[in-house]
């Protein structure tokens, strides 16, 4: 199969181009202009291409013949124009420069889309909750994320020959990606672990890309599935296991999800009576967003085992470990097979 690869160059997207190479798809992993990419690390079924999915104009003309698409370019960062433009404005450039004959399109989107509002504590938050209908009050990625799913929904609708899949993982992690240990924040020598005994959303990023694959060939007909791993530790199990594998953590001060959603819930009232509910939080203040990090929750793939025959080949402890090690640290997770291959640029 002739996959294209959207953000290929980013921390899932490297992992998913060395997993959708070694069960031999011919890739196109699309990266940014200004993005390294390292010629003798991959496999010769790897051709980057250097492009700026803003400009379809660059590099349209070269997806003659491509039979799936994994979208994974975003804008995580950043202010609105500029997640807008990253989030939005790439996926419609790509969606209207896709040729005839793509037979499945796998849009990887994020858990930030659920409405956290609408669930109640301790429930299970599965693929059938409701989406947020008030993305303003979050911040630009929730708010740019939920616009890219639907317009990649839309898309697909209108043209019935593409099957979507559509994947939400939770919190992906591995080396250089920690989530900041569990914790919410740091303090001289100590760290504020917000919601101890809540579960986080965690995936590690080889099963979340290995999930992102199976999703390429897998019997559907269009479906929505959440990636998280089996044996999810809460914020202060995560934080231990981080710093028995090495981690730089301070001591932890516990702030219970009681605490933690009093504050959120004051800080709004004084928002909305002094400054009519304009002023600018801090996430760790932000009532709205302070339920979507740290809640206590349930959390499955129960679907994603069912449908896609995943399972998480990789524990959070081993993760923990592959992700703190000094050989993780040092090591890119590719291939390593010394075999030449191409690399096409298209800059403005």
């Amino acid at each position: 199969m002739r996959v294209l690869i959207t953000g290929a160059g980013g921390f899932v997207g490297r992992s998913v181009v060395a997993a959708c190479a070694t069960v031999g798809h011919e890739v196109i992993a699309m990266i940014r202009p200004n993005a390294k990419s390292d010629d003798s690390a991959w496999p010769e079924n790897v051709v980057f291409l250097k492009a700026d999915l803003r400009q379809p104009e660059h590099w349209k003309d070269e997806l003659a013949g491509v039979d799936a698409v994994i979208h994974l370019a975003a804008a995580p960062s950043g202010d609105l124009a500029q997640q807008f433009g990253g989030t939005v404005i790439a996926t419609e450039q790509l969606l209207t420069s896709l040729p005839p004959g793509v037979r499945r399109f796998v849009h990887v989107s994020s858990f930030s889309v659920y409405d956290y509002r609408s669930i109640p504590a301790f429930a299970e938050l599965d693929e059938n909750r409701v989406i947020e209908p008030l993305p303003q009050q979050r911040d630009a990625y929730t708010w740019t994320e939920i616009i890219q799913e639907r317009m990649v929904v839309d898309r697909c609708k209108q043209h019935g020959e593409t099957t979507l899949v559509v994947l939400r993982p939770g919190a992906v992690f591995g080396p250089g990606k920690s989530w900041e240990f569990g914790r919410a924040m740091k303090l001289g020598n100590f760290d504020l672990i917000f919601s101890p005994f809540a579960r986080m959303k965690l995936t590690y990023v080889d099963n979340c890309a290995d999930a992102i694959v199976r999703a390429l060939q897998a019997p559907l007909s269009g479906e929505v599935f959440n990636i998280v791993d089996s044996d999810l530790p809460t914020h202060a199990g995560f934080h231990r296991m981080c710093r028995r594998s090495g981690a730089p953590v301070g001591r932890a001060i516990f702030i219970p999800w009681v605490m933690v959603a009093m504050a959120g819930l004051g800080v709004r009232a004084v928002n909305r009576m002094f400054f009519g509910g304009r002023a600018k939080l801090p996430e760790i203040l932000d009532y709205p967003r302070q339920q979507a990090r740290w809640k206590p929750l349930r959390y499955n793939h129960r679907r994603a085992a069912r449908e896609l025959d995943w399972t998480p080949a990789v524990t959070i402890k081993q993760g923990i470990a592959r992700t703190f090690s000094v050989a993780s640290a040092v090591e890119p997770a590719t291939p390593v097979q010394e075999q030449p291959r191409q690399q096409r640029q298209f800059e403005s």
